[in-house]
């Protein structure tokens, strides 16, 4: 396991990383990083009634245990040929500072950085999509999508455009270095979203458990592939 501090202002947030070495000579150079963030925005001291403290179950825990989850499973399978990094960024509410010194001080060669998931919010369904569904910030700006659809994932186009998800999310702060870089989510613009509402008994655990489960197979098809996901023309960041 590896560590990153990051110190702001005489204060420290940290990234939680854990890495999966490739099992090819030659792939193993290859990266794929499947990320989240573990922070929240803490205290809310206007917050009606005696609890101030804004837990973040949907934002981004629900994204946390995926990136865990993922982590076990493909631990626990065959080694894929790609090496594949878990990380947990700290400070994505504060500006991605955490995953701003990722992208700063990679622990692999940059032009070795085949492609970022970011988990973020996947504990509940949007009724804007099928219930079994999830969705990709940015879908249509480069071909990772809809090649991880092809193997089964079950990841739609966003459909709240208006919203900017895509720059809103710790995978943009890659993006912009330009890394293949998006999130997957089914936010649906829930009204508990940054505030101390956001507890651990509004999480649907079929859906997450489902939406976990669904994502595993076309990650393993990406880590042992030779595919490597370019922008579409005139979507880079």
């Amino acid at each position: 396991d590896l560590s990153g501090k990051v110190t702001v202002q005489n204060q420290y947030t940290w990234n939680a990383i854990g890495k999966l070495t490739g099992s090819d000579k030659t792939q193993a150079a290859e990266v794929i990083v499947l990320s989240s963030h573990l922070d929240h925005i803490g205290i809310r001291e206007n917050a009606p009634g005696p609890d101030k403290i804004a837990n973040g179950a949907d934002d981004d825990a629900s994204g946390t245990v995926a990136v865990m989850e993922l982590a076990r499973l493909l631990a626990s399978g065959k080694r894929p040929k790609r090496t594949i990094y878990f990380v947990a960024f700290g400070s994505e509410e504060s500006g991605g500072l955490g995953s701003r010194n990722f992208a700063e001080n990679l622990p692999f060669p940059k032009d070795k950085f085949v492609a970022n998931l970011q988990f973020e919010m996947i504990g509940r369904p949007d009724a804007k999509v099928k219930p079994e569904e999830l969705w990709l910030t940015g879908y249509e700006r480069s071909n990772l999508g809809p090649e991880l659809a092809k193997r089964g994932a079950k990841l739609v186009q966003d459909p709240h455009p208006d919203q900017n998800f895509f720059q809103r999310s710790d995978n943009y702060t890659l993006a912009r270095q330009g890394i293949i870089a998006h999130t997957v989510s089914s936010f649906g613009l829930h009204k508990d979203y940054h505030q101390v509402s956001d507890e651990v008994q509004t999480i649907d655990f079929v859906h997450m458990t489902r939406s976990i489960n669904s994502m595993l197979k076309p990650i393993v098809w990406l880590a042992n592939s030779t595919f490597v996901p370019v922008w579409n023309e005139g979507k880079k960041p």
